[in-house]
Formats: C-alpha cells, structure tokens, sequence
C-alpha cells in the first residue's frame, strides 16, 4: 500500500525522529518509523497491511481531517498482551490517521543506561568510602597514642571521627537507593509472566516514592499486610504501575492537609486477592465517582497537575487479570480498594 504523495515529504522527515510513527491508510498500517516497529515490537514488513486491532488495544479512534485527540492503548505482540502507551492520533487528508507516540524511551533502555550510570558511581564511591573508613582507624591509633598531643587537638579525633561516618552513612544511603531503583526498573521491564507478591512490590514502590523528601518527612505512612498473602502469576510491570498510580493519586488527595495520611493494607477473603489504599483527603463527591475511571477526567488538581489517565489506565492494565473496584470516600477518609480474583490470576501469557 502506497502513501499519499503530500504525505511523503513529512514521512521522511519524522522518520528520523526520535518520536514513535505509524499511518493508517484505507483501515490498515501503511507506514511505521523505526521508532515505530521497535514501540510494536514487529518490523515493517510483518506490519504492513495490518488492521490496528492487530496491534494496538484499545486502536485509537478514526478522526476526521484536522481532528487530533489523545489516546492510551496497549501494545499487542506475538507473546500476547505487551506495555502500555500512550500518544496523539491526527486525522490526515483522505481518511488516512497518523498516531505519534509519546515517551518511546523504552524503560529498557532507561534500565541500560541506570546501569552504567551505577557501575561509573561504583567506582569512585567505593574509593569515598573507603577512605573514610581508613582515616576512622588512622584517628582511632591517634586517639590511643595521646600522651604527647596538646589538650586542643585531643578533641579533633573525635569530630573527625563523626565527620567520616557521616559520609559513611551517605555513601551507603546513595548505594543503597541506585540498588533500589536498578531493582525496580528490572521488574518493570520484565514483560512475562512472574510469581508475585503484591506486598512486597507495595513495599518497592513506597520506597522508591520516599527518595522524595516532601513525601518521606511529610506523610504518615501506616502498614496493614497480610504476611500470608497468596501469590498472583502475571506481569509485574502491570502491577506496578498500576499500585504506583493509585498510591500517587492517594498521596495528590492529601495535600493541603496539616496532617498528610497514607495507608496500605493487603488481606484475602473468599478467593479474592485485596489492596487498599486510603488518604486523609477532602473526598470524592458521589456525583464525580461514575467517572473517575474516565480517560483524561481530572478532579480538584490544577491545571497541569494531571493528565488524568491514572485510573484509567489502572483499569487497562488490570482488566486481563478480572480485577474490580470499590471505593469509599467522605472528606477526611477515602479508601480505594482493587480486588482480584485467584481462581482468575495471570490474564496472558
């Protein structure tokens, strides 16, 4: 299938671009960028002629000449059910759509990149350390020879001393969170099906989420888990963001608040597997409640706070695996709780 000759021109030039393309002409993928065919997961050839429920669901709609709207879809491979993403879709002259999609650095590579970042840190940390400790055990044999030392310089150990384990301290607080994110970054590029534990990937979000001062010394965190959790098969990277999101709209409801609040808690009841999530927030009015899993419906955040694709994309990353909702809220107390079934769990393979 050809394109369009007044289309040509600006194929070529995006091409280049580091942003993901694909055209839909006559129903049917006619072109895709290489940033493209890697978002996809297929090259051109395996893609062309194909209808874009064969590799987007839900496919972005069909827009008439000059229409654009935003979209979040999620890819679909050969293995099955593949990561979510989001972008624009244009309507182009003749029925013909072109979708560019946004943030196509994959967290793959954002993971190669951490990575080397780490190993170059290794280095140079390991020497800081070190060094610390060396001039510890120096000033403590100084501290023991002080016959002959003047009175003013038998305090100079001690401060020294605490000087060292202070950058001790941070040398491993620094090892400690790169660690972290490498962990986390792994499990959100895994894009199989794992053996998880919903508390422990609970536990890695919030203490990726504490690197930020605003939350760490400013919200009350509470803990409710069930230590005897079931485990769940399915895609980490599904679950991960879809707990990051709702902890993320929890932790939005409480500013304002003197006292910010946050509570998870994991239990199993009648075969179903449940997280709960709650804030001391203002609320959620009953009539804003039917739509708070509606694409771009954003509640009570400023402009530029929200997209409002948080819930809704809980629900596209979670629908494979037959999860349900309840939510109650009055202000001062909202608790979002996610419920999934274990006689259904790992929604693809």
């Amino acid at each position: 299938m050809s394109l369009p000759d007044y289309h040509t021109r600006f194929l070529l030039a995006a091409s280049v671009g580091q942003d993901a393309i694909v055209v839909i002409t006559e129903g049917k993928l006619s072109y895709a960028n290489p940033a493209g065919e890697s978002l996809l997961a297929r090259d051109l050839d395996e893609l062309c002629e194909a209808e874009p429920d064969q590799f987007l669901d839900p496919p972005p709609p069909m827009l008439g000449q000059g229409d654009e709207a935003a979209f979040l879809s999620r890819v679909v491979t050969a293995q099955g059910p593949g990561a979510l993403v989001r972008g624009l879709a244009f309507g182009l002259e003749d029925g013909t759509q072109m979708w560019v999609f946004r943030e196509n650095v994959s967290l793959t590579e954002l993971g190669s990149m951490a990575a080397g970042l780490l190993h170059n840190l290794a280095g140079p940390l390991s020497v800081i350390r070190s060094s610390a400790e060396m001039t510890n055990t120096k000033l403590k044999e100084l501290h023991r020879e002080d016959a002959g030392l003047p009175q003013r310089l038998r305090d100079w150990p001690v401060v020294l001393r605490r000087s060292n384990e202070k950058i001790i301290n941070q040398v491993d607080q620094i090892t400690a969170t790169t660690r972290d994110l490498m962990a986390k970054i792994s499990g959100d590029t895994r894009q199989h099906q794992l053996t998880l534990n919903l508390n422990e990937i609970l536990r890695a979000e919030i203490s990726f989420l504490l690197n930020d001062l605003e939350i760490k010394h400013g919200v009350e965190i509470s803990w409710d888990l069930d230590s005897k959790l079931p485990v769940l098969k399915g895609i980490y990277s599904d679950f991960s963001q879809a707990l990051r999101n709702v902890i993320l709209n929890a932790l939005e409801a409480t500013q304002g608040q003197k006292d910010r609040r946050l509570g998870l808690a994991t239990r199993s009841s009648q075969g179903w597997l449940e997280v709960s999530i709650s804030d001391n927030g203002g609320g959620i009015a009953p009539d804003i409640r039917p739509h708070i899993f509606e694409p771009f419906f954003s509640h009570g955040k400023k402009a530029g706070q929200s997209v409002g694709l948080g819930l809704h994309s809980v629900r596209q990353l979670l629908s494979p695996y037959g999860a349900r909702y309840h939510l109650e809220s009055r202000p001062g107390k909202t608790v979002f709780t996610l419920k999934l079934p274990l006689q259904a769990q790992g929604g693809h393979e």
